[in-house]
């Protein structure tokens, strides 16, 4: 406790008073306890609603305690076991620390934000009829959400679409590649298959780069593993009158 007493034989706050008499380091019958609630009393009025109440229930407590030891010294029936003190100002002492822990804790949080509030009751319902969408739906969103309804309400069973997809032949590719030699006598992979459609046109293009390679019309080179590779044309002679027919 912050205020210090002074009375005969003792100087120094609330607390150390206790603790000298329970130790039997300073005799209370010595100790004017009117003189001690009188320094309180003055300690009040002149910081009238500074006072934490935390501070007057420390002060009500340890000046109980002391009334209590000073009354059982002055009276000897006074000492019986119901009327016993209950637990030592050490065991006292630690529970109001963690009791002082926890209100540092509680307000931390109090001060973070971090505050939850119980709800006495049940809201009551309205019977009346609203729409009240989140603040993010918009009238696009209430569209699309529509679209996909109106969408999951098309019939299962539709009829059958037929569409003719034009087959890229290897035949193609070998006179597409075969061109842009006799134009460029180099080139790369990549840049032969930029302009493939679909995987399967791509698949045609390497099978018809692994058929010039194998007519020795072109050589290929790869510096690693997973790098470009390069194209460029083996005989240009045979490149110029190239008429390969693949089966």
């Amino acid at each position: 406790m912050p205020t210090v007493f002074r009375v005969d034989q003792f100087e120094g706050p609330l607390d150390l008073l206790l603790q000298l008499v329970e130790k039997e380091e300073l005799d209370i019958t010595e100790i004017s306890l009117a003189a001690v609630a009188e320094q309180y009393v003055q300690y009040l009025n002149t910081n009238k609603g500074k006072i934490p109440a935390e501070e007057l229930a420390d002060f009500l407590v340890i000046a109980a305690k002391l009334v209590f030891l000073k009354s059982r010294l002055l009276i000897p029936n006074l000492d019986e076991e119901v009327l016993d003190e209950g637990p030592d100002l050490a065991t006292q002492l630690r529970l109001y620390q963690r009791f002082v822990d926890a209100a540092r804790k509680i307000e931390v949080r109090w001060n973070e934000g971090l505050v939850s509030y119980a709800r006495d009751r049940r809201p009551v319902r309205s019977l009346e009829k609203t729409f009240s969408p989140p603040p993010s739906v918009t009238v696009d969103t209430l569209k699309e959400v529509m679209g996909r309804v109106i969408a999951r309400l098309t019939p299962i069973v539709q009829l059958p679409q037929a569409a003719v997809r034009r087959v890229i032949t290897i035949q193609e590719k070998i006179s597409e590649l075969a061109n842009r030699l006799r134009s460029k006598t180099k080139t790369t992979f990549s840049h032969f298959i930029a302009h493939a459609k679909d995987r399967q046109e791509r698949v045609v293009s390497f099978l018809a780069l692994l058929e010039l390679v194998k007519q020795r019309v072109i050589k290929v080179d790869q510096a690693n593993l997973f790098e470009e590779i390069e194209i460029a044309a083996h005989d240009l002679d045979r490149l110029a009158d190239l008429k390969i027919e693949f089966v």
